[in-house]
């Protein structure tokens, strides 16, 4: 099983197929619409969250285009791997976070994000509200991107979507982290900065995330993106 996590998402609007090195790929879902793997493994997402005494996620159909878009990236190349254009792609967020995975079954990458603890963080995180699903089916094997985002602003209800572990291999990815995210991994960046670690991003840890990218030659952004996170090493 591989995995990884991070925090910090090609559709068009008619169906079609394209050949690839992984074969014969399901392409084209439309934008913002959900397949039924992903609507299965929603629901299996949001009763772990149940099950955690944690609020259910609401399916976001802006969310849902972008993740499909990578799910059906993933299907065609083959290769399991994150997107890297995530906190571009998504709007309105203080945190955002990918898991995306391939496997034979949706019961297998629900049990392989499970026994992540990388996964399982993004999956009970308490600030994520908003997601999307997207998935891809290429050889029988199913790709499967899961964007989660906690928003700046609430969506407007027209947003919401509508729903139409052998052998699984995952991988999640750090989330991006920037002024005004709170949580979990903010936590973890303070501890490693030396700095109070009371989970909001504020100017404070701004400065330091600014003064760490400086000293490691990075971009001085304040932004915790996949080249802070590395040097980070967390």
């Amino acid at each position: 099983m591989h995995t990884g996590s991070r925090s910090f998402r090609l559709a068009t609007a008619t169906v079609a197929c394209a050949a690839s090195a992984a074969g014969l790929v399901a392409l084209a879902t439309p934008a913002g619409a959900v397949t039924s793997n992903a609507a299965t493994y929603f629901a299996n997402l949001n009763q772990e969250r149940a099950d955690h005494g944690l609020a259910r996620l609401t399916m976001r159909s802006d969310l849902n285009a972008v993740a499909q878009r990578w799910a059906d990236h993933m299907a065609s190349v083959g290769v399991l791997s994150h997107n890297p254009n995530l906190a571009t792609q998504i709007s309105n967020w203080q945190i955002v976070g990918e898991n995306v995975g391939e496997g034979p079954s949706i019961s297998s990458l629900t049990t392989a994000f499970w026994n992540s603890p990388e996964h399982r963080a993004n999956i009970l995180d308490r600030d994520y509200r908003d997601v999307g699903v997207g998935s891809a089916t290429a050889n029988g094997i199913i790709w499967i991107t899961i964007d989660f985002r906690d928003p700046m602003s609430p969506e407007p209800s027209s947003t919401i979507a509508s729903s139409s572990t052998s052998g699984a291999h995952v991988a999640t990815s750090h989330p991006t982290l920037r002024l005004g995210s709170r949580g979990y991994w903010v936590r973890r960046v303070q501890r490693r900065l030396h700095i109070t670690a009371d989970g909001i991003f504020g100017r404070q840890t701004r400065r330091a995330v600014i003064r760490f990218q400086r000293s490691h030659h990075l971009t001085a952004n304040g932004i915790v993106g996949p080249r802070t996170w590395r040097a980070l090493h967390i």
